[in-house]
């Protein structure tokens, strides 16, 4: 058989270009048993009518019917003020988590800008005194005494 026009058909088909006769043939085709492996996939599509459901019978209602019955009643559950008020519970944290790292980041900008001249002379500073506290007193006396002399560098501008 020529597959070739199947092909095209088929082509024009996902095109939207084929007509009802066309569209027939590709049903015909795909209808049969000896389908070629390539196109297989393709024979679901066109055979969705041939498997068709068996219909529903006038006992239906009655079968229906008797599937409900059959189930057991439904239970009313209690829910108890937390379990209602749970989401509102969950919505209150994340608002409070939010709130919080939102302070936390503001922090750093609070204080204001520091001066890094200044911030280094303190540090250094407080470098001095923490070794002076760290010596004896008749040290301590001589390194004040040559520390009036001498003259602090200064910093270097940016």
């Amino acid at each position: 058989m020529d597959y070739k026009y199947i092909e095209q058909l088929l082509e024009r088909y996902f095109q939207c270009e084929t007509t009802l006769e066309e569209e027939n043939i590709l049903r015909s085709f795909f209808s049969q048993e000896d389908v070629p492996v390539w196109l297989l996939k393709y024979q679901a599509l066109f055979n969705y009518e041939v498997e068709k459901e068996e219909p529903l019978g006038e006992d239906f209602d009655d079968r229906i019917m008797a599937l409900i019955e059959q189930g057991e009643p439904v239970k009313a559950r209690v829910l108890t003020l937390t379990q209602r008020l749970k989401p509102l519970f969950k919505a209150a944290a994340m608002i409070a988590i939010v709130l919080t790292i939102g302070n936390a980041a503001q922090a750093p900008w609070d204080r204001g800008w520091d001066n890094p001249r200044e911030e280094y002379a303190k540090f250094l500073e407080q470098q001095r005194m923490d070794s002076l506290n760290k010596m004896g007193p008749i040290q301590a006396e001589n390194t004040l005494e040559d520390s009036t002399n001498v003259q602090t560098p200064e910093l270097p501008k940016y």
